[in-house]
C-alpha cells in the first residue's frame, strides 16, 4: 500500500472502483452496509442509550482510518505514466452496482429471506 500512489492520474477507473468500493465498505449511504449500521446505532440509542457515543467514535475512527490509507493511494502524487484500463474492471463496477442496487431496493424474494433468517435467530 506504500507504494501506490496518485491512481487517479495513473489509472481513473481502478481509481474510483478503490473509492467507491472502500465506501460502499464502510458504509456510507447509499450503500446496502449502511442499512446495517443505521439500525445498529439505531437499536444502540434505543436499548443501550450509553453505548451509543463509544459505537459512534468506533465508527468515526474506522472510517478516518480506512479512508487515511486509500486516500493516499487515489490522490496521492506520482510520477508513473497512466495505464490502460484493464478489460478486468467488469466485475469491480458490477459488484459496486451490485451493492449499490441493493442499498436502494431490496427485492421481495430477499427481504422474505432476511425475515426467514430473523425469524430463526429469534428476532
Amino acid at each position: 500500500m506504500e507504494n501506490i500512489r496518485g491512481l487517479i492520474k495513473v489509472s481513473p477507473t481502478v481509481a474510483w472502483g478503490l473509492m467507491l468500493g472502500s465506501l460502499a465498505i464502510l458504509g456510507m449511504p447509499p450503500f446496502g452496509v449502511f442499512a446495517s449500521e443505521f439500525l445498529i446505532v439505531t437499536t444502540a440509542m434505543r436499548e443501550q442509550p450509553w453505548a451509543t457515543p463509544f459505537l459512534l467514535i468506533a465508527l468515526g475512527l474506522a472510517f478516518a482510518s480506512v479512508f487515511s490509507r486509500i486516500q493516499p493511494m487515489v490522490f496521492g502524487e506520482t510520477n508513473v505514466k497512466p495505464l490502460a484500463h484493464p478489460p478486468a474492471l467488469i466485475p469491480v463496477f458490477a459488484h459496486l452496482a451490485l451493492g449499490l442496487m441493493l442499498g436502494l431496493y431490496i427485492p421481495p424474494y430477499l427481504n422474505a429471506w432476511y425475515r426467514q433468517a430473523a425469524a430463526m435467530l429469534g428476532n
